[in-house]
C-alpha cells in the first residue's frame, strides 16, 4: 500500500485477538494495547521511531488493505463466528446475534502549534503560499471584473468564480502547517474590503469543503468566458494568465511557475462516435489537482472523489488506489491528450503543427511544444509560456487503460503522486456529465477478489467511496479542521455578499 510499510503498522490480530504467525511482518507493541486512538506522528509521516508509542499504528486504510476479511470483501458478508480478521461491517448469526464491526482507532484532536510572528513571516513555506495566493486572487479578479465589464459574464456568475477560488485558498491556509490566517494574504485594507463585501466566504473557510482546487475553477470560468471549447482558444488564454501569476524561483534554470495553485498540466479529452453518427464531442478540460502537502492533496483528491467527480470516475480512482487494479473501459474511440505548462527565459523553438483529421485533435510537428495556430504571435508570450506534450503516466493507464493517449508512452516512469491527481480524471469527468449516453457503453474490469457478482456493481462504488469518506474525515481532524461524520461544502452562490464592482478600475 502507498507509503504504508508492514514494519510500521501495528500487527491487527496481536492488537485485538492472538497473532499466529512465528515470524510477523507488522509490529507486535504492548504498549499501545490499551489504546483508541491513532499516533498523531504515525499518521502525518507513516512512521513512528517510539518503540512503546502508547497510541497505535491503525487506521481504517491499512486495516483495509492489510487486514479485511476476504470473504467479507467477496461475499459482503463472512459467517465465520470467530474469523480473527477486520470486519468493517456487522455481521448477524441466529444464535449469537448481530457481532457489530471491528473498532478503529481515531485520531485525537489536536491542532497545530502557531508559530511566534516574526519566524512564522519568514517560514518560506509561508511566503510561498501568501505570494502564490495574491498571484491568483489578483489576476482572477482584474480578469473576471473585465469579463463582467465587457458583457462576457454576468455580474452574479463573475462573483460566484471569484468567491470560490478565494475560499478554497483560505480553506487550504486554514489547514496547511504552519495555518495561515486569512488575514495574512491581504494588507489590511484590503482584507477589510474582501470580508465586508463576502463575509460567508470568510465565515465558511474553515467550515465548509471546497469542490474544486482554484485552478480547476479558473479553467471552468475561463471556457465560460470564451465561449468556445476550441483548444487553441482555451490554452491561449490560460497561457496568457498564467504567464502572470509566475513566481521567482531561486532556480533559474526551473521551468516550472513556481505558484502553487496553478496545475502544472492541462488535460483535453473527446469521444468519436464512429460506429453510429461519426461525430465527435465537444472538448472537455481538466487540470491536475495544485495543492502542496501530502495530507493537503490526500484531502483535496478525496473531497473530488467524494462530492465532485462523475460516480465511475471517483470508482476508478478508489479501485487503484485501494486495489492497485483496472476498473473503467472506455468506448474505443476516447481520446486523451495532455500538455504540461512550462516557461522558458527564451521563446519556444518554431515547430510546425501537424492535424490529425481523422480523429479532429492537434498533434505536434519535429518539436515537443505545442504550436498552434492561435499560439504563433509569441508577443502575447510574455514570459514565454508554454505547452509541451505530456504523456500519460502509470496511474491513467491503470484507471482508463484503453483510451487513445497522445502521445503514448514509451516507457513506464512510476510516478510518486496518489491515484486521482492527474488532470485526465477532471477532463473525462466532464466528458461523462455532459454526455450520459456515453456512461451506458461504459465496460467494467474488475477482479472477482474485488467484485465477486453483477449485483455487488450497484453497492461497490458507495463502499469504497465511504472509505475516501473516512479517510477525508481523519485528514481533516487531524489538521483540527472542526468537521462532523457530515461534511458541509462551501456554495459560492450564496447572497449575502455584494457585487464585483468594487474589482472594476
Amino acid at each position: 500500500m502507498q507509503d504504508y510499510r508492514p514494519e510500521n503498522i501495528d500487527c491487527f490480530y496481536f492488537q485485538y485477538t492472538h497473532c499466529a504467525k512465528v515470524q510477523c511482518n507488522f509490529q507486535h507493541r504492548q504498549s499501545c494495547k490499551d489504546s483508541s486512538e491513532i499516533c498523531l506522528n504515525w499518521f502525518r509521516h507513516r512512521k513512528c521511531r517510539n518503540r512503546v508509542c502508547p497510541r497505535k499504528h491503525l487506521n481504517h486504510e491499512v486495516m483495509v488493505a492489510y487486514f479485511l476479511c476476504p470473504v467479507e470483501k467477496n461475499t459482503n458478508h463472512c459467517l465465520q463466528l470467530t474469523c480473527p480478521m477486520y470486519h468493517e461491517k456487522a455481521r448477524q448469526f441466529i444464535e449469537h446475534g448481530i457481532i457489530p464491526p471491528n473498532p478503529v482507532p481515531t485520531l485525537s484532536q489536536v491542532r497545530r502549534k502557531k508559530m511566534v510572528h516574526f519566524v512564522y513571516l519568514e517560514n518560506p513555506q509561508v511566503q510561498n503560499m501568501v505570494k502564490s495566493a495574491n498571484q491568483l486572487l489578483n489576476k482572477v479578479r482584474s480578469f473576471i471584473a473585465n469579463s463582467v465589464r465587457e458583457g462576457k459574464l454576468t455580474q452574479d456568475k463573475g462573483r460566484s468564480y471569484y468567491k470560490e477560488i478565494l475560499h478554497a485558498i483560505l480553506f487550504y491556509g486554514n489547514i496547511s502547517d504552519p495555518v495561515i490566517e486569512p488575514n495574512s494574504f491581504f494588507e489590511k485594507e484590503e482584507f477589510e474590503l474582501l470580508s465586508n463585501k463576502y463575509p460567508d466566504v470568510f465565515r465558511n473557510y474553515n467550515t465548509h469543503l471546497p469542490r474544486r482546487p482554484p485552478f480547476t475553477v479558473l479553467l471552468d470560468a475561463v471556457i465560460e468566458i470564451l465561449g468556445t471549447r476550441n483548444q487553441n482558444e482555451v490554452f491561449k488564454c490560460l497561457l496568457h494568465l498564467t504567464e502572470e501569476m509566475v513566481l521567482e524561483l531561486s532556480d533559474a534554470r526551473s521551468n516550472k511557475c513556481g505558484n502553487i495553485f496553478v496545475s502544472t498540466v492541462i488535460s483535453c479529452c473527446y469521444f468519436v462516435n464512429h460506429h453510429i453518427t461519426n461525430e465527435k464531442t465537444d472538448n472537455y478540460y481538466g487540470a491536475s489537482v495544485s495543492c502542496r502537502g501530502r495530507q493537503q492533496k490526500e484531502i483535496m483528491i478525496d473531497i473530488l472523489c467524494c462530492e465532485t467527480w462523475h460516480q465511475v470516475v471517483s470508482l476508478a480512482v478508489c479501485i487503484g488506489n485501494w486495489y492497485k487494479n483496472q476498473c473503467l473501459l472506455f468506448p474505443e474511440t476516447m481520446y486523451s491528450i495532455a500538455y504540461n505548462v512550462t516557461f522558458n527565459e527564451e521563446s519556444p523553438p518554431e515547430t510546425g503543427t501537424t492535424s490529425n483529421n481523422q480523429h479532429g485533435h492537434t498533434g505536434v510537428g519535429s518539436g515537443d511544444v505545442q504550436n498552434t495556430d492561435a499560439l504563433e504571435n509569441n508577443s502575447i508570450l510574455k514570459r514565454h509560456a508554454h505547452l509541451k506534450l505530456r504523456a500519460p503516466c502509470e496511474r491513467c493507464l491503470k484507471m482508463f487503460p484503453n483510451i487513445v493517449y497522445h502521445p503514448r508512452p514509451e516507457y513506464h516512469k512510476h510516478p510518486y503522486w496518489e491515484y486521482g491527481n492527474c488532470a485526465e480524471c477532471e477532463s473525462l469527468s466532464q466528458l461523462l456529465y455532459a454526455n450520459p449516453q456515453i456512461v451506458m457503453r461504459l465496460g467494467y474490469f474488475v477482479q472477482r477478489t474485488i467484485l465477486y457478482s453483477p449485483v455487488e456493481q450497484v453497492h461497490l462504488p458507495n463502499d469504497l467511496i465511504f472509505r475516501k469518506h473516512r479517510r477525508l474525515v481523519e485528514n481533516l481532524r487531524s489538521l483540527g479542521f472542526d468537521v462532523g461524520e457530515h461534511l458541509p461544502f462551501y456554495d459560492p452562490s450564496g447572497t449575502d455578499s455584494t457585487a464585483l464592482e468594487v474589482f472594476q478600475s
